[in-house]
C-alpha cells in the first residue's frame, strides 16, 4: 500500500472512531436539541418560573436554560428544585447570579437520579432575593409558554455511551440529508481507491 492509500486509510478509520474516543471525557449527554429561543420570563423574590419535563432515560444528571442578565446586574442566588411525581424533593440546585452571562446557556447539574427514566418532574426556578428591577429572565420556547431547556442524562457505562453518541450522530446527521449522500459519497470513494486504486508499493 503507497503513502497516500495510508494517508486516507488513517484518515477514514479517524472519521469512524473519533467519536468512541472522545467519548471518555464525557460525564453526561443532551436528551435533545435546544428548541427555538422565543420571548423571556421574569423570576424574583415570589414569582418563580415552573415547568415540566418527561425524561427517556435513567440517570437523569442536569437540566440547562438560557438566561438574559443584562449588564450582569443580578447577582443573587438561584434554585432549582426538581420535585418527583409523588410531590417528593428529589433535587436542589443553588448557582449565583455571578455565573449567569447574559444571553448565556448554564447547566444545573445534579448526582444523577438513577430511575429517572418515563418518570415526568416539575421544574421551579426561583430566586427570593432578587428584586423585580434587577429580575433574571428564562427564555421561553418559540410560541410556547414553557422554557427552552436541555435535558442531559449520565450513560449507564461506557459501551452505552459510546453506543448513545453513535446514535445521537446518526440521527442529526441524517438531518441534511444531502449532506448526508455527499459525506458518503466521499467516503465511498476514498475506499475504492484504498482498495482497487493503482499505485507504488513501498
Amino acid at each position: 500500500m503507497n503513502k497516500p492509500k495510508i494517508a486516507l486509510f488513517l484518515f477514514v478509520l479517524t472519521l469512524f472512531t473519533l467519536p468512541a474516543l472522545l467519548s471518555f471525557g464525557i460525564r453526561y449527554l443532551p436528551v435533545e436539541d435546544q428548541p427555538p429561543l422565543g420571548v423571556t420570563k421574569k423570576f424574583y423574590e415570589n414569582v418563580a418560573i415552573e415547568d415540566k419535563v418527561t425524561v427517556p432515560y435513567n440517570n437523569f444528571n442536569g437540566i440547562g436554560f438560557s438566561f438574559k442578565n443584562p449588564n450582569l446586574q443580578n447577582k443573587e442566588e438561584i434554585i432549582l428544585k426538581i420535585i418527583n411525581e409523588n410531590g417528593q424533593l428529589a433535587r436542589t440546585i443553588t448557582l449565583s447570579g455571578w455565573n449567569i452571562p447574559d444571553g448565556g446557556f448554564v447547566r444545573f447539574m445534579f448526582e444523577p437520579i438513577t430511575d429517572s427514566k418515563g418518570r415526568k418532574y416539575d421544574l421551579m426556578l426561583t430566586s427570593p432575593s432578587s428584586r423585580k428591577e434587577e429580575a433574571l429572565e428564562v427564555y421561553l420556547s418559540r410560541d410556547s409558554d414553557t422554557a427552552a431547556s436541555v435535558t442531559y442524562y449520565k450513560p449507564l457505562s461506557a459501551l452505552i455511551l459510546i453506543r448513545d453518541i453513535y446514535t445521537n450522530l446518526n440521527m442529526r446527521f441524517w438531518e441534511d440529508r444531502t449532506f448526508a449522500l455527499f459525506y458518503f459519497g466521499i467516503i465511498s470513494l476514498g475506499f475504492g481507491y484504498i482498495v482497487f486504486g493503482k499505485g507504488k508499493t513501498i
